[in-house]
């Protein structure tokens, strides 16, 4: 019996991840990544809808990056760009004035959205002797403590904690990474309040 034979070759775009700066190489989705997305999006669970974006930039995605790391603007990009090869660059959408609440009709070229990532010093000064490296928020945090009645507050300082990349104390730099959660808790449990604003300046 012979085999099917295969329908598509999948053409090879390139594109540029924004929070670092990395080139990659994407392909179109097909519709077996199709399905997972439209039945995600049907299901009105935004979890479920986060996780299919994030499994299908991993489908598509060839090249150096590294998928836990990759940040809120980065996924939302990189799935535009993919959405725009797969199913048309073109899309209609309506805009609603939010002085008259009239709308107005907009076709928007997708190839054309860029990301302008602010440069920002990721070094801030706690004490004299003590700093702490800070990161862009990860996605997958969004995605691992959503919920729908989480409070406000709770969810910003555990953003708090995954934008902290290191602590730097004197010559010691110190990776988050190899640190117990409980620990990096209490560090950030052991801010005053301008510690803690100066941390949420950067978050914000």
């Amino acid at each position: 019996m012979s085999a099917l034979p295969k329908l598509n070759a999948t053409p090879k775009h390139e594109m540029v991840i924004p929070s670092t700066g990395k080139t990659v190489m994407f392909r179109p989705y097909l519709v077996k990544e199709e399905k997972i997305l439209l039945m995600a999006f049907e299901s009105q669970d935004e979890k479920t809808a986060m996780k299919a974006m994030l499994d299908t930039i991993d489908a598509c995605v060839q090249g150096d990056y590294t998928k836990s790391k990759l940040t809120t603007f980065d996924i939302e990009y990189m799935f535009t760009q993919i959405r725009g090869k797969s199913v048309g660059e073109s899309i209609d959408v309506s805009l609603i004035c939010t002085e008259c609440k009239g709308k107005t009709e907009m076709n928007i070229n997708l190839s054309d959205i860029s990301v302008d990532v602010p440069k920002v010093n990721n070094l801030i000064q706690l004490t004299d002797d003590i700093s702490v490296e800070m990161r862009y928020p990860p996605f997958k945090v969004f995605i691992d403590n959503f919920k729908e009645n989480v409070q406000e507050t709770e969810f910003g300082f555990t953003v708090i904690r995954e934008c902290i990349s290191a602590v730097i104390n004197g010559e010691e730099r110190i990776d988050i990474n190899e640190v117990p959660s409980k620990d990096v808790e209490d560090f950030v449990d052991s801010m005053n309040n301008q510690q803690l604003q100066n941390i949420s300046k950067f978050v914000e």
